[in-house]
């Protein structure tokens, strides 16, 4: 395999590893500071859904980006 491949290949899985890792964490952050505040205001389960929405939405946010990004190195946008 030519060296400019096997490079590829590898920068392409540090790019979607990492963005696997961005949308966990954005997920995990959003739960736990929902549960947090939920500790603290007693409104047991509501904000950690509201957390977790939150958070969902941030680590779908990563994604577009991303998207974006590649469709405009590949001169689609």
């Amino acid at each position: 395999m030519p060296l400019d491949q096997k490079q590829k290949k590898y920068n392409d899985l540090i790019t979607y590893g990492s963005l696997g890792l961005e949308m966990l964490v954005s997920v995990f952050i959003g739960t736990l500071g929902g549960y947090g505040l939920d500790r603290l205001l007693q409104t047991k389960p509501w904000l950690m859904i509201v957390g977790f929405i939150f958070g969902s939405a941030a680590g779908f946010r990563s994604l577009l980006r991303l998207l974006d990004k590649e469709n405009s190195k590949k001169g689609l946008r």
